[in-house]
């Protein structure tokens, strides 16, 4: 029964928050498309989630849940899991994370930090297309603190407060963001549902004075809050002979809703092969990878790789080193 009453009340204040921020999410989404900022809280965090098509908010496991979804922290569980991920991103960006979780009894604790290089980018203008010989960055950064607890053997309920800085040339906008995330486990073999609430917080706007030349003010854009819930499975036992199955439903307040297949095959002790399907995009949707993992007495160490692809915008690489005791 208490179990049933925090659930409740969780889905509502998950509910609620992304109205409360003034982000309600809407049932058109894919008629406001472009229409928020902050696109980098979106961008993935860990090699095995990505191979798997992202659809991890039941999934998840380890460091990188800090990401996915805060609540599925809970599957820590040794003492500390470390992730370190790098992802060869679009147009020559690079992308990389790092995230770190405690267990402290039912309690996790999880940071995580992000970064988006962009390197030198032309300057441009109506009466210098090709350029002027001026270079300028756009940066973005992203940090992120988790707080998450095992209410009984079955479910977990977990937050994550974050803060968002981006940068173009010497303009920049800042804002926090919210994530609510719940994993329960249903009682059957290994089957578990997760529900995530991730970004919703105040509108971005860049600071500061535009140009005189524009004539007009910075204009604000919505944070990219989303909605996902999922269900997972695996079928089998330990890393020799286990196969994960995931599914996400995802409902975004810019984008088209969109469904995400993946799974995870362990074979032979030490490796593992993934795939991942999304539905609702232009081009691309397929990804693919491998991890392998190590044990030895307290430590724990996995390294993966993922290819994501996307289509006109070629495909993404990305590898993590994850160490755990």
């Amino acid at each position: 029964m208490v179990v049933r009453t925090v659930l409740v009340l969780w889905l509502l204040l998950a509910s609620l928050a992304p109205a409360r921020a003034g982000q309600l999410i809407t049932l058109y989404g894919g008629e406001r498309a472009g229409s928020s900022g902050g696109q980098f809280l979106r961008v993935p965090a860990g090699a095995r989630g990505i191979a798997m098509g992202s659809g991890m908010s039941a999934a998840a496991e380890g460091a990188s849940a800090v990401f996915w979804n805060p609540a599925a922290m809970i599957t820590v569980e040794g003492s500390d899991r470390l992730l370190l991920s790098h992802t060869a991103y679009a147009a020559d960006m690079d992308v990389d994370h790092i995230a770190y979780v405690h267990r402290l009894g039912v309690w996790r604790l999880g940071i995580m930090g992000g970064v988006l290089r962009s390197g030198d980018i032309l300057r441009t203008s109506e009466l210098h297309p090709t350029g002027q010989g001026f270079t300028f960055t756009a940066n973005q950064f992203v940090g992120a603190v988790s707080l998450g607890r095992q209410m009984t053997d079955r479910f977990t309920v977990a937050a994550t407060a974050k803060f968002l800085q981006e940068n173009l040339d010497e303009f920049k906008n800042e804002g926090f963001f919210l994530d609510l995330g719940a994993l329960y486990y249903i009682g059957f073999h290994t089957a578990r549902i997760g529900f995530t609430v991730q970004n919703f917080g105040s509108d971005l706007k860049l600071s500061g004075s535009p140009p005189a030349e524009t004539g007009s003010d910075w204009q604000s854009f919505a944070a990219p809050t989303i909605a996902i819930f999922g269900a997972a499975y695996d079928f089998g036992k330990g890393d020799d002979h286990r196969l994960t199955l995931c599914f996400d439903f995802r409902h975004p307040s810019d984008e088209q809703e969109s469904m995400i297949f993946g799974g995870e095959a362990a074979l032979l002790d030490h490796l593992a092969l993934r795939g991942g399907w999304r539905s609702n995009v232009d081009q691309g949707g397929l990804s693919a990878g491998f991890g392998v993992h190590f044990e030895k007495k307290d430590l724990l160490m996995r390294l993966a790789y993922a290819y994501d692809d996307r289509g006109a915008f070629g495909g993404l690489h990305t590898v993590s080193l994850e160490l755990g005791r």
